[in-house]
């Protein structure tokens, strides 16, 4: 009769293991895909955010053509995207938003008449402004700031 206490005992164990073993492989196995799932989240995240910049850089533009002698835009971004600080860098007529993961970064176009000056920038609240061009021509260019 004891060797049936050993057993059951022996059998707990077992089960005890086994349940560990699989509780192992599915953490690690949907380790991978919260990740995934992040990179995706922000990479959606930059676009919505890059699209609200562009579409601020084209009403700045659009005010200067219309004659507006100062023109200032403000455009409340995010700090974050997907948990994480980003930044924004206006590259010709292309802003390029890089999160500080994985690589996680998108191009959004935008078109303008007035020339945007290049520049790199945190996240956050952003202010599109008409500003006189460095080089002293009498020429206006727009600035994204923060």
């Amino acid at each position: 009769m004891s060797d049936r206490a050993v057993s059951v005992t022996v059998n707990y164990a077992l089960n005890l293991a086994v349940a560990a073993v699989v509780l192992a492989g599915v953490l690690t196995a949907t380790a991978g895909v919260v990740v995934d799932h992040r990179e995706g989240a922000g990479r959606s995240e930059l676009r919505v955010v890059g699209q609200r910049l562009a579409a601020d850089i084209e009403t700045a533009d659009r005010l200067a053509n219309a004659g507006g002698e100062t023109v200032v835009v403000t455009s409340p971004l995010p700090d974050r995207v997907a948990g994480v600080s980003y930044t924004v860098e206006v590259e010709g007529s292309t802003l390029v938003l890089d999160a500080n993961f994985r690589d996680v970064s998108v191009e959004v176009p935008y078109r303008t008449n007035h020339t945007v000056a290049a520049t790199t920038v945190s996240g956050g609240e952003l202010r599109v402004v008409l500003a006189p061009d460095a080089d002293g021509d009498g020429q206006r260019n727009l600035e994204v700031r923060q």
